[in-house]
């Protein structure tokens, strides 16, 4: 299970507002679910307080966070998703969490090789009009060169 885990190169990001502790509360059920199904305690996490713009509300401390982090190795930030405080870090630091865990691969072919382009339409990408301003669905997946682009998805 471990091996298939790296090579999905997963990570989660565990969010909560500094202004409500149940959502605080929630947090140890969460990643308990998270290892379960994962079946490791090596996953790549990232422990968000959420709301720091909000610091006259704040219900959950600073230290409270990153004493939770700390205690599951996990790195901790606080973010203002309103203000964009520290949101791209999120997601700098999941992924090279991600990369620090991925196997190094040393076969030369496929070295400048995009994982991610297989040369198979993407099924699910329909043909006709997307629901964006018309465009062709397929077009999303392609640049003004018509070059295939890998994309990414978050959740």
């Amino acid at each position: 299970m471990r091996d298939l885990y790296m090579k999905n190169g997963q990570g989660f990001v565990l969010v909560y507002s500094i202004t409500a502790q149940s959502t605080y509360n929630d947090l140890v059920d969460l990643r308990d679910t998270i290892l379960k199904v994962k079946d490791t305690a090596d996953v790549p996490m990232v422990l968000v307080g959420n709301k720091c713009d909000l610091d006259d509300e704040r219900v959950v401390g600073k230290e409270v966070g990153q004493t939770l982090a700390r205690n599951w190795a996990s790195t901790f930030l606080e973010t203002s998703a309103k203000q964009k405080i520290n949101v791209n870090e999120i997601f700098f630091d999941l992924v090279r969490q991600i990369n620090k865990r991925a196997p190094v691969n040393k076969d030369k072919k496929n070295k400048n090789k995009n994982p991610y382009q297989t040369g198979q339409p993407n099924p699910s990408v329909s043909s006709g009009k997307s629901g964006v301003d018309g465009l062709q669905a397929n077009s999303l997946n392609q640049s003004s060169n018509g070059n295939k682009q890998g994309c990414c998805i978050l959740l």
